[in-house]
């Protein structure tokens, strides 16, 4: 029986967080009305960048010297090898407001060098980009004319030549609806995205600054801003145009390490459960992607182990009907167009491999997603292996459903 309650408790959890996701959507739909200020602002734009192309480089630069807003820097930290920084500056034209900065000794990861970045930075406003990032001409003047202490802004994504690119292009536009603006307009706490990000400098360096170290440091900062009681403001209005992975391997790492950052934080969030029914909300945002595949996993380990841990059959039934149809609830609300079977078990075969690797403390190598289509790569990942053995095990007790989609889970992450 404490099986079966557990399996019930496991189903219920991704149920509850899948319910509350098509709640979102619905209430995002609506228009979110802002107070203005006006006042012109100076503002730092702080962009880290390692392994970056020039090309890419190169076209930051054209994108933010077109502004039309006149007082603001922007500071680019670079974490290249001196070779690869030698041929940015010589290849790239940089204007007068422009800072170009390499660190020797790149240490404490991408939040150690925004964190340069914030303390050479003149202005009273922070914001934080991506080196592929692309913002509209008038993006500080709509700024200027919001008022706030720490903001996150839309992204949306500009490029979508493969079938991976099409299906997150869309499914990013709807996450902003549902994670930011719905769960804005609900009064939740805002997790934002590193790469389209503003604050008050006085109120970034009162927290503290970036954690050096984390992986996923925005969420990090997201949950310390909370934590501090300081309000982030979402702002669907102010786009920040972005690139999605190019192919089923980008895609995977880069989830992966979404995942491993979330696990990485596990403890440090649970923090947040003592700020009430908010914090308990924000614990399940900043778990999210080890609530994903919970009960999926769960069912299949449970089903496979039935002749040790003497299961009814029939028990597992009841869990399997709440979870599905929380699934379909949400992928109803949502309504999705672009699908593909295969990026929907790389997004969560990644969000298992990841969160796994977090929770176990599996040393982790930073990667930067590719900017430019390359071919499919493949690498041996021994998680695999327990995904595998449990197929095997499932099929020697006649269950093949759950062999077959274990199978699944085994090879992917044995080829990705």
């Amino acid at each position: 029986m404490i099986f079966f309650i557990l399996l019930l408790l496991f189903s219920l959890i991704p149920s509850i967080w899948n319910l509350l996701q098509a709640y979102y959507y619905k209430v995002g739909i609506r228009e979110i009305v802002e107070e203005s200020d006006g006042k012109e602002r100076f503002y730092s734009i702080i962009v880290a960048i390692r392994n970056e192309s020039v090309e890419t480089i190169r076209g930051l630069v054209e994108n933010l010297s077109s502004l039309d807003y006149e007082n603001y820097e922007v500071i680019i930290v670079s974490d290249d090898d001196e070779e690869k920084f030698k041929r940015i500056v010589e290849e790239v034209k940089f204007p007068p407001n422009f800072k170009v900065i390499r660190r020797e000794k790149p240490e404490g990861g991408k939040a150690g060098a925004l964190n340069l970045g914030c303390n050479l930075a003149k202005g009273d406003y922070l914001v934080f980009l991506d080196a592929d990032g692309r913002v509209d001409k008038n993006f500080l003047r709509k700024l200027n004319e919001k008022e706030f202490d720490a903001a996150a802004f839309r992204i949306s994504i500009y490029n979508d030549e493969t079938t991976v690119q099409k299906y997150y292009k869309e499914f990013t536009e709807k996450v902003m609806v549902s994670l930011f603006k719905g769960r804005y307009l609900l009064g939740l706490p805002i997790f934002p995205n590193g790469s389209a990000f503003a604050i008050k400098r006085k109120v970034l360096f009162m927290v503290g600054l970036w954690k050096e170290g984390v992986i996923t440091e925005d969420l990090e900062l997201g949950i310390r801003l909370f934590l501090h009681g300081v309000k982030v403001k979402y702002f669907h209005d102010i786009v920040v145009y972005s690139m999605a992975p190019f192919t089923l391997y980008d895609l995977y790492k880069q989830i992966e390490r979404w995942s491993y950052g979330s696990a990485q934080l596990l403890l440090f969030s649970l923090k947040m459960i003592k700020r009430g029914i908010k914090g308990l909300e924000g614990f399940l945002y900043a778990q999210q992607w080890g609530i994903y595949p919970l009960y999926v996993l769960t069912i299949l380990v449970f089903d496979g182990l039935e002749f040790l841990l003497r299961i009814n059959q029939l028990l597992l039934l009841l869990p399997l009907f709440i979870y599905g149809i929380s699934v379909g609830i949400y992928a109803l609300s949502l309504g999705q167009k672009e699908g593909d079977i295969k990026v929907v078990f790389t997004v969560v075969n990644a969000s298992v491999s990841g969160y796994l690797k977090g929770v176990l403390k599996i040393p982790y190598k930073w990667r930067v997603t590719p900017k430019e289509k390359g071919e499919e790569k493949r690498t041996l990942n021994l998680l695999s292996l327990p995904f595998l053995f449990l197929a095997l095990v499932n099929a020697l007790a006649f269950y093949w459903i759950a062999s077959l989609i274990l199978l699944g889970f085994g090879l992917i992450e044995l080829l990705v």
